[in-house]
């Protein structure tokens, strides 16, 4: 059983291990899927006969951020949580912060050191739009694995059931 409430506690070593563990999922998700979905794309809608969309380039470029916001940063960011929410109960809602963050800056450092990708309006859109995906993922993963603990201390000690029970005929 878990120790200690989402609300209190302090970290330790190993928390904060885990924390960076958690990060570190969701950064090589980010980096292993996000090429593979940006193609993806474009081979569904050549496979499926619909290549003029491609020409609409405005509505082309908005439904493929949607695309790869769902398939690769809520993923990434759901992996990444679900492993930290496994991990660390103490201060979950400050906790499952930190794999988001840690996924965004080494997906910027990845592309403007070793990609030399030029920092541009664009870019600082596309890195707020995976830093909303992967904070949105990890949220939802850390608190998926703890539902039922969450759950539980919600209830109230004095809460009335009733039961019915049917009469034999």
């Amino acid at each position: 059983m878990k120790k200690g409430t989402p609300e209190q506690g302090s970290y330790e070593r190993m928390d904060l291990v885990h924390i960076l563990i958690g990060g570190g999922i969701s950064f090589g998700i980010t980096v292993l899927l996000i090429d593979i979905v940006q193609n993806l794309l474009q081979q569904i809608l050549y496979n499926l006969g619909m290549a003029g969309v491609v020409f609409f380039i405005d509505y082309y470029q908005f439904a493929r951020a949607l695309f790869v916001f769902g398939l690769v940063y809520l993923t990434s960011g759901f992996s990444g949580g679900l492993y930290t929410g496994y991990n660390v109960y103490i201060n979950l809602r400050k906790t499952l912060f930190f794999p988001a963050v840690i996924s965004t800056v080494g997906f910027i450092l990845l592309a403007t050191i070793f990609a030399n990708y030029p920092i541009t309006p664009q870019f600082m859109g596309l890195m707020v739009l995976q830093f909303a995906g992967s904070l949105l993922g990890s949220y939802l993963g850390g608190y998926a694995i703890n539902w039922k603990l969450l759950h539980e201390k919600q209830e109230s000690p004095n809460k009335l059931t009733l039961e019915i029970r049917k009469k034999a005929s």
